[in-house]
């Protein structure tokens, strides 16, 4: 009688081991697929990159920088900052660049025209209420920095 109860007992953790192991795969599988058709908690992290010197840009100067994806923006020196704008217009694609003389940002294909903020002001993307994407910028003593997404 006491190794019909042993062989029992062995059966009743097997048993229970083995729904359990059920019951904690397909929870994870479900979990993941959750997670997969609904991201959870995804923040969009940023990283600083260096974009150049105060020293190298007097007031109405502008550069092209290049991220590591990349996407090539113009930094242009303001008498009250430094702004990064794409250099894709929104509208076409074409490329824009800075009138120092004027403040804007120009593009020559449609004449498309963005303020120092890289709004819209005239042509076909004002029309559509598209602007420049802007990246935002950190300055430590004279170094620029922009801040991009992490791949």
């Amino acid at each position: 009688m006491s190794e019909q109860r042993a062989v029992d007992r062995r059966g009743f953790f097997a048993t229970l081991l083995m729904w359990g192991g059920v019951v904690l795969g397909y929870g994870l599988g479900a979990l993941f697929f959750l997670k997969y058709l609904v991201p959870m908690g995804l923040k969009v992290r940023y990283r600083e990159m260096y974009a150049g010197s105060l020293d190298d840009l007097e007031v109405g100067q502008s550069k092209k920088i290049r991220t590591p994806s990349g996407e090539t923006f113009v930094m242009a020196r303001t008498p009250d900052g430094v702004r990064v704008l794409s250099e894709i217009c929104p509208h076409l694609g074409c490329r824009v660049h800075y009138e120092a003389e004027k403040k804007i940002f120009y593009c020559p294909c449609h004449g498309g025209v963005f303020n120092a903020e890289g709004t819209a002001t005239a042509g076909p993307p004002y029309d559509a209420g598209q602007s420049l994407e802007r990246l935002r910028t950190v300055i430590r003593g004279r170094a620029v920095y922009v801040l991009i997404k992490e791949a």
